[in-house]
């Protein structure tokens, strides 16, 4: 019974495995295709669909997505961890009901929120914010929530001995928090601003009703070109931006050891 058990645990796990990376190899192969067609022809690869990258018909997009994604992480990090503190540590009057609204706009589909954050800026005679500043500040709304669950659950088993024994030692508030709170949470920190990046640069249902022309993200100008063609260059975009992300978050591991995270371990 117990092999049959494992045996059954493995075949599922293969086609868990199978259903994930299939796909993927499909439009890693697509985007080598010799043609304008989306072939795969193991004899005749070719890179010129990557060399289409280099033009600014990709580039600037990518360029933006990237700068929006950075800013909103970054952002995202400083208010969540703000937050966290006053809710998970220093638990201020309302926590509770304070961490609920920091985490409501999970609970919203994303169409809303866009429609919503546009009828805000044109109410209030902001509709010139459509763009950069508007998807910034979407984009802050839409990851908030998830740096703050991070940060949270960081602190949540922070030891608050090791506060007041530095708190003993004379060391001020602005230290505590530098030398003793920030290096550990780091993991929970980074984990929550890791999603907030990914999450930035890969939305479509918010951005979508905040670009304005000359202003367009990589994912939206994907489906933008979608709309009439589908070739190969659009299997390199997403090969591109696959292993873009992949290095991200190689990164951000390295600078957080966010993994410490999710196995309960400590960097």
């Amino acid at each position: 019974m117990n092999r049959l058990l494992t045996y059954l645990f493995r075949m599922a796990l293969v086609a868990i495995l199978a259903f994930i990376t299939l796909p993927l190899v499909v439009v890693v192969a697509a985007s080598f295709s010799p043609t304008s067609a989306v072939k795969f022809i193991p004899s005749e690869w070719t890179f010129q669909w990557y060399a289409a990258l280099w033009t600014s018909r990709w580039l600037d997009p990518f360029l933006l997505s990237v700068e929006l994604a950075v800013i909103v992480s970054l952002a995202s990090g400083l208010l969540g961890v703000l937050g966290a503190y006053s809710v998970a540590y220093a638990k201020c009057p309302g926590h509770t009901a304070i961490m609920a609204f920091l985490l409501s706009p999970m609970s919203v589909p994303q169409i809303v929120k866009g429609v919503a954050v546009v009828l805000f800026l044109s109410s209030v005679g902001l509709y010139d914010l459509l763009g950069t500043p508007g998807l910034v500040m979407a984009h802050i709304i839409l990851t908030l929530p998830y740096v703050v669950r991070m940060a949270a659950t960081a602190m949540f088993g922070f030891d608050k001995r090791l506060d007041r024994a530095a708190r003993v030692l004379g060391a001020s508030v602005t230290q505590r928090i530098r030398y003793v709170l920030l290096p550990l949470i780091r993991s929970g920190l980074f984990s929550g601003m890791t999603f907030a990046f990914i999450i930035s640069f890969n939305n479509i249902p918010l951005s979508v009703f905040l670009v304005r022309p000359g202003q367009t993200t990589l994912p939206i100008t994907v489906i933008n070109h979608l709309e009439y063609s589908l070739d190969p260059v659009l299997a390199a975009v997403n090969v591109a931006s696959l292993l873009f992300i992949l290095g991200v978050i190689i990164l951000f591991e390295k600078i957080g050891g966010f993994s410490a995270q999710f196995h309960g371990g400590s960097k």
